[in-house]
């Protein structure tokens, strides 16, 4: 069995509105977020408040969903961007990656770091997850890895790495999604992150989110098709909501998808009360154990 854990920055779950990108896109899997069904799927409106004043943000938010413990409650504020000394630490004892590699969990963070990254050495940008992923002893990706068919950039097309000046072959979405589905394969876990989602709905346009998603929308289309869900469990959640209402440029209080494809979704977190994103590290590190 696999699990394939997708993170999509900033990804909420609102009524249909014309401030509300995904309203247009009915296929499956963002379809299901704007209450279209399909077979297989199953979505979970899970809280991304914790209990805790205030809009939700990525430091905190980010920190719950790859731990299992309710981050901003711990430091008594929703903490933005990166997160502090105490999350870190947090991460760093319940980080998902070092818990499922402590159960001999074979697993993996898909996302490339540019050769910038590196040369940086201690005032690295250190976001959740690669606070996450540096915490369980795993080697960060190089472009070596995404030349080379091993790992996926953050926009999964790779335009953003190639105008960078690197030497990459851009991909469409069906390419990298075949490419990110062969990957989770190999693993018993695999982590994918995607921000463009957030980047647009504090900068874009309505217009502009809605080519984020629909190209997300066939990226994810395309990594399913590579996924046996007889066999593997496909999971996407966010860590607060924001381009779901592109009537306004900050983070919303909306609740985030858990969304759920293949070997268990129907049952997996049936007993759930109150679901919210700091029950995703514990369901997977279930399905694995």
């Amino acid at each position: 069995m696999s699990v394939l854990f997708v993170f999509v920055d900033g990804l909420g779950i609102a009524p249909p509105a014309p401030g509300n990108p995904l309203s247009r896109v009915s296929e499956p899997p963002l379809g299901l977020l704007c209450g279209n069904v399909a077979p297989g799927f199953r979505l979970i409106e899970a809280d991304a408040c914790l209990g805790v004043e205030g809009v939700p943000q990525s430091a905190t938010g980010g920190t719950a969903l790859f731990t299992g413990v309710n981050a901003p409650k711990a430091v008594g504020r929703h903490v933005q961007a990166l997160p502090n000394t105490q999350l870190r630490r947090i991460i760093a004892r319940n980080g998902l990656l070092r818990r499922a590699r402590e159960r001999g969990a074979c697993v993996g963070f898909a996302n490339t770091y540019t050769p910038r990254f590196f040369m940086r050495r201690r005032n690295r940008i250190r976001s959740v997850t690669t606070v996450m992923a540096e915490s369980a002893g795993m080697r960060l990706n190089r472009l070596e890895d995404l030349v080379e068919g091993r790992a996926v950039y953050r926009d999964y097309t790779n335009k953003i790495i190639v105008e960078q000046g690197h030497h990459v072959a851009t991909l469409d979405p069906e390419e990298a999604g075949e490419r990110l589905g062969k990957l989770a394969r190999t693993k018993d876990l695999l982590v994918y992150e995607f921000f463009q989602t957030d980047h647009v709905g504090h900068r874009g346009t309505a217009e502009e989110a809605f080519e984020v998603l629909a190209d997300l929308n066939r990226f994810l289309q395309a990594t399913l098709r590579h996924i046996d869900p007889a066999e593997d469990t496909f999971v996407l959640s966010s860590d607060h909501g924001n381009v779901e209402d592109m009537e306004t440029s900050a983070h919303t209080r909306n609740p985030v998808p858990i969304l759920l494809y293949g070997k268990g979704a129907d049952t997996l977190l049936s007993d759930a009360v109150n679901p919210s994103i700091c029950h995703v590290t514990p369901l997977i590190l279930t399905m694995i154990s």
